[in-house]
C-alpha cells in the first residue's frame, strides 16, 4: 500500500487532527514540528499551530497569515473528485484561540525570538517573506526620489506626438511616465495596447537617449518572453540594438542548483538603464524581490500586466499589490480603451473586470459569433467534438512529419481546466482525448511518445535549451519519433526521450496557459464548491481566446466565479502607501 504524502506520523495533537482531516498538509506539519523542536517551542502550542498555518498560507499563495481567517479555512480538496458537498472548516474541527490573543501569543513566542516568524501589520509571516516584502517596499519608496539616467524629454515628446493617431491618451501618459520616473506600472486587459505601448516606449526612449540607453526585456516564462518578442516585432518596435526578451531567471543570471539566487543583485546590479517586464502578474514575491534588488538606483523599471488575472502560482499577488500601493503617487497607468478585442468577448472581459455576474451571464447568453456557452453540470467530449477534431488534425500533421504545420496547428486551440485531477481536471480530459484517438490508432494507448502527442515542458532545462511553458508535438521521422518544440529561441528538435519533465497537453491548466493565447479556447468550469473557482481564474481563462471562446459549465458556477475573488494575505500594498 502506498503512503499518502499528505499525511505524516510526525504530527501531534491538533496538528495531527488537522492533518488527518485535510486542513493541513503533511509538509505543513513536518516543517512546524521540526522547527519547534529546534528552537525549543512546544509542538502543541498555539504558536506552533500558527507556524503550520503560516506554511500552509504560503502554499496557498499568501505571503502572510491572517489569524482571523484560520477558523474559516476549508480542507485541501482542490483536486478531489467530489466537489459538491459542503466543506468543513478548521473552526469546526479543533478549538482555536481568539485571534487577538493568538497574535500576542505568537509575538511573545520562541519562534519570533528565533527569527522564524515575524508579526507585523497584524499578520504572521515566515521570515523570508517578511524580508522580501520589506525589501520591495523600501526600495520602491526610495526610488520615488532618485534621478534616473537622463534622456532628452523634448525628443521623447516629439516621438509621442508623432504617434498620436496610434496611441490613446493613457498610452501616451505611460511613455512619458517611463521617461520621467524610476518606476512605472502599466496595466490593462487583453487588446488594450500594452505591447504596443511597450514598443512606443522603446522607440521614444531610444530616440531620447540617442540610442545609448541600455534596455533589458524580460518575462516570467520562456513562452511569455517569446510572445513578447513576437508582439513587439509585430508592433514595429523591434530594434537591432535591443536584445530580445528573455526569462527573468536568465536576465538575473541563475546560479546552478539554486532557484532564487542569482548572479545579479545589489552588489552586482543589472547593466541596464531600463528594464521592462511583461506579464508581471505572474511574478512571485520572491522573484520580484530579486529583480528589485538587482536594479541600479538610476535604472528605470516598467512593469506591465493585468492585475485582474491569476497571480503567480507561487506566493504573492505582487502586481495587484503594487497597483494598490503605487497608484496614489501616480506611478500606475491604466489602459482602458480596447484596441483589438471587440464584440462579445470584449463585453465579457469588461463584465468580469467589473465583477458583474449578471453582465457576464448576459454576455455568454448573447449567442454572438465570439462566445459559445454550453450550460451543463457534466462536461463531456460528446458536447465538444472540436476537441477531438483538433487532436486528430494534429496527429495528421505529425504523421506526415510536418513540424511547422504541427506547431502552428497546436497553437490554434486550447482546452483549459482549473484543476489537474478529478472529472474537471487536465488528467481526466487528456485521458478522454487519448481514448478517443486510440479507437482508430491503438498505439496511442500503448506508447508514451505516440505520434501526435502534444507536450508541455514543466521545468527549465538549460542544457537542452528548453524552459517551463515551452510546448511542442511528437512527430514521425525516418529515424523514429522526434519532439519539436517552440522555444523562446525558435523551434527546437530533439529526441523525446531526452525530455524528463513534460506532460501531455490536449488539456492544460489555466495557470499554465497564462501568458499565451490561441485562436479557439474551450474552458471547463469547475462546480461551485471548487476552491479554484474564482473570478481571476475564469477571467484569465476566457481572455486567452483570440477568436472564439467556448465556456462549458453551469450557470451557478459561472456566477459563483464572478462573485468570488482570490484571497491572498499580504502587507505589501500597505507598506507602499505608508
Amino acid at each position: 500500500m502506498t503512503a499518502d504524502p499528505a499525511l505524516t506520523i510526525v504530527a501531534e495533537g491538533r496538528l495531527a487532527t488537522l492533518n488527518e482531516a485535510g486542513f493541513l498538509d503533511g509538509s505543513d506539519c513536518v516543517v512546524a514540528t521540526r522547527i519547534c523542536r529546534q528552537v525549543g517551542e512546544e509542538v502543541g502550542s498555539d504558536a506552533a499551530l500558527a507556524l503550520a498555518f503560516a506554511v500552509r498560507a504560503v502554499r496557498d499563495g499568501s505571503t502572510a497569515l491572517s489569524l482571523e481567517s484560520v477558523a474559516g479555512l476549508t480542507a485541501d480538496v482542490d483536486d478531489a473528485d467530489d466537489l459538491d458537498s459542503e466543506p468543513p472548516t478548521v473552526g469546526g474541527a479543533v478549538e482555536l484561540p481568539e485571534p487577538g490573543a493568538w497574535l500576542e501569543t505568537v509575538r511573545s513566542s520562541g519562534l519570533v525570538a528565533a527569527g522564524v516568524l515575524r508579526v507585523d501589520l497584524g499578520l504572521v509571516y515566515l521570515d523570508r517573506y517578511h524580508a522580501d516584502e520589506r525589501l520591495i517596499a523600501d526600495a520602491l519608496r526610495a526610488r520615488r526620489e532618485v534621478a534616473v539616467a537622463p534622456v532628452d524629454l523634448a525628443v521623447v515628446e516629439e516621438v509621442v506626438l508623432a504617434t498620436t493617431p496610434e496611441l490613446d491618451e493613457a498610452q501616451q501618459a505611460a511613455v512619458r511616465s517611463v521617461a520621467e520616473r524610476a518606476t512605472t506600472v502599466l496595466t490593462g486587459g487583453p487588446g488594450m495596447g500594452k505591447t504596443h505601448t511597450i514598443a512606443s516606449v522603446l522607440r521614444a526612449l531610444s530616440a531620447g537617449s540617442g540610442g545609448s540607453l541600455r534596455i533589458g526585456l524580460a518575462a516570467p516564462t520562456g513562452k511569455a518572453a517569446a510572445r513578447m518578442n513576437e508582439m513587439i516585432e509585430a508592433s514595429d518596435g523591434g530594434d537591432a540594438t535591443i536584445s530580445p526578451a528573455v526569462t527573468l531567471h536568465r536576465m538575473l543570471g541563475s546560479l546552478p542548483g539554486s532557484y532564487l539566487r542569482f548572479r545579479h543583485d545589489a552588489r552586482n546590479p543589472l547593466p541596464h538603464d531600463l528594464v521592462i517586464v511583461d506579464e508581471a502578474s505572474m511574478v512571485s514575491l520572491g522573484m520580484m524581490a530579486r529583480l528589485i534588488d538587482a536594479l541600479a538606483p538610476a535604472t528605470r523599471l516598467l512593469l506591465v500586466g493585468d492585475p485582474d488575472q491569476l497571480a503567480s502560482i507561487e506566493a504573492g499577488s505582487v502586481l495587484a499589490d503594487l497597483v494598490r500601493g503605487l497608484e496614489p503617487d501616480g506611478s500606475v497607468v491604466r489602459l482602458t480603451k480596447d484596441h483589438r478585442v471587440q464584440g462579445d468577448r470584449a463585453d465579457l472581459a469588461a463584465a468580469f473586470r467589473a465583477g458583474d455576474p449578471d453582465a457576464v451571464l448576459g454576455a455568454v447568453d448573447s449567442g454572438g459569433a465570439g462566445v459559445t456557452f454550453v450550460d451543463t453540470e457534466g462536461p463531456s467530449l460528446d458536447l465538444l467534438p472540436e476537441v477531438v477534431e483538433h487532436a486528430v488534425r494534429l496527429r495528421d500533421f505529425a504523421l506526415s512529419g510536418d513540424a511547422d504545420g504541427a506547431l502552428a496547428h497546436l497553437d490554434t486551440f486550447r482546452l483549459l481546466c482549473a484543476h489537474r485531477t478529478g472529472p474537471f481536471g487536465t488528467r481526466h480530459w487528456n485521458q478522454l482525448v487519448e481514448r478517443a484517438l486510440a479507437v482508430h490508432a491503438p498505439e496511442v494507448a500503448l506508447q508514451a511518445m505516440y505520434i501526435g502527442r502534444p507536450i508541455l515542458v514543466t521545468r527549465n532545462d538549460y542544457g537542452l535549451g528548453v524552459r517551463n511553458g515551452d510546448s511542442g508535438v511528437i512527430i514521425r521521422t525516418d529515424d523514429g519519433p522526434l519532439a519539436v518544440l517552440q522555444t523562446a529561441s525558435g523551434p527546437l528538435s530533439l529526441s523525446p526521450w531526452r525530455l524528463s519533465d513534460i506532460e501531455t497537453m490536449h488539456a492544460m491548466t489555466v495557470h499554465k496557459a497564462q501568458g499565451s493565447q490561441a485562436e479557439n479556447v474551450v474552458v471547463i468550469v469547475p462546480p461551485p464548491r471548487s476552491r479554484l473557482l474564482t473570478r481571476e481564474m475564469l477571467y484569465t481563462a476566457v481572455t486567452r481566446a483570440q477568436g472564439h471562446l467556448t465556456i462549458v459549465g453551469s450557470r451557478d458556477a459561472v456566477r459563483g466565479a464572478v462573485q468570488t475573488t482570490a484571497q491572498r494575505s499580504s502587507g505589501l500594498a500597505e507598506r507602499l502607501v505608508g
